[in-house]
């Protein structure tokens, strides 16, 4: 029998593998709905002989040559980071947070990096609240015991 090695009650660490659970979901649907029709042409070589269309090429770059695969291994790695009780470094939040404001404002509000801030955010209010914990400030918000 498995035993669980989540550590509860480390400051930051629900807010982390929420982050990591919402960025498995991203991933997961990101994947879903953007499946394009393309898959047996580019196992034929169009990409690789250079007669893939402009769409096809897109479609690549939202598909196996996208993000999605990486998204869904730093949520892996996240939520498995938090279970063990232990936070991400700092600079994973704010790089993320970075990244997707930027690709906010390049692609506009309605594109789907605006759904990607949510687990961006919550994994720099963990390191904050990590922080505070640590330095022994008073957190945001304590919950009751």
């Amino acid at each position: 029998m498995r035993t669980s090695t989540r550590t509860p009650g480390t400051p930051g660490s629900a807010l982390t593998r929420a982050g990591g659970i919402l960025m498995i979901l991203i991933a997961v649907v990101h994947v879903v709905f953007t499946n394009g029709p393309h898959w047996p042409d580019w196992l034929a070589g169009e990409l690789r002989d250079g007669s893939a269309s402009a769409d096809s090429v897109a479609f690549f770059w939202a598909q196996p040559g996208g993000f999605a695969a990486v998204v869904l291994l730093l949520g892996l790695l996240t939520v498995r980071t938090a279970n063990q009780g232990e936070r991400l470094p700092t600079y994973v939040g704010w790089t993320m947070l970075a990244w997707i404001g930027f690709c906010v404002f390049l692609l506009g509000p309605a594109s789907g990096f605006t759904f990607a801030l949510v687990p961006a955010v919550l994994l720099v209010a963990a390191d904050v609240r990590a922080r505070r914990a640590s330095s022994g400030a008073p957190a945001a918000v304590q919950p009751r015991r």
